[in-house]
C-alpha cells in the first residue's frame, strides 16, 4: 500500500526539465565557489594525512616486529617469567658489557660469568648465580664458572 501511495505522489509531480542540466558547463555560466573548494581541499588533506599516518604506523610496527634486539630480550624475559628487578639487572649488564644483542644473555653463560667479575655487580653475585642456574641449569652453569676460572688461572700463571 505504501509503495502505491509513493507512486501516486510521484505521478502527481511536474515533469523534470532537463534542458538546464548542462548550463553550468558553459563558460559564461561557470563560477568558482571558494567555500566548496576549501572544504574539498580539507577533506582531501585529511584523507591523505590518515593514509600517510597509517602507512608510517605499519612500517614502524613491521620494523619493530622483524629485527629488534630489545623486543627479543623483552620477550625472553617474559617467557622466563623474570621479575622486574631481574629484568632491570639484565638490562644493566647488557648496557655495561655493551652487548649488541642483549638476548645473548640467555644463550651464553660466559656473559653472566664475566658480569659477575665486574666490580659494579660484585654485590649481586648471588642474584647472578641464581639467574645463571635458572637459564642454563646447575651443571652447565658450574661448568661455565669452572671454564672461566681455568682460563684466568692459566693467564695468571703465564
Amino acid at each position: 500500500m505504501a509503495s502505491f501511495l509513493q507512486f501516486v505522489i510521484l505521478a502527481d509531480q511536474q515533469p523534470v526539465d532537463f534542458t538546464a542540466m548542462g548550463e553550468h558547463f558553459r563558460a559564461e555560466n561557470a563560477h568558482f565557489n571558494l567555500p566548496h573548494f576549501i572544504i574539498l581541499s580539507l577533506a582531501v588533506l585529511v584523507i591523505v594525512s590518515l593514509i600517510w599516518a597509517l602507512t608510517r604506523w605499519q612500517e614502524k610496527e613491521a620494523a619493530w616486529n622483524v629485527d629488534n634486539p630489545q623486543r627479543l630480550f623483552t620477550d625472553l624475559c617474559k617467557k622466563h617469567e623474570l621479575s622486574g628487578k631481574d629484568m632491570s639487572l639484565l638490562k644493566k649488564i647488557g648496557r655495561e658489557l655493551q652487548l649488541t644483542q642483549p638476548a645473548s644473555l640467555f644463550c651464553d653463560p660466559s656473559i653472566l660469568v664475566s658480569a659477575m667479575k665486574l666490580e659494579k655487580f660484585h654485590d649481586l653475585h648471588s642474584e647472578l648465580a641464581k639467574l645463571g642456574e635458572e637459564f642454563f641449569g646447575y651443571h652447565l652453569w658450574k661448568q661455565a664458572i669452572a671454564a672461566d676460572s681455568s682460563v684466568h688461572g692459566e693467564a695468571s700463571i703465564r
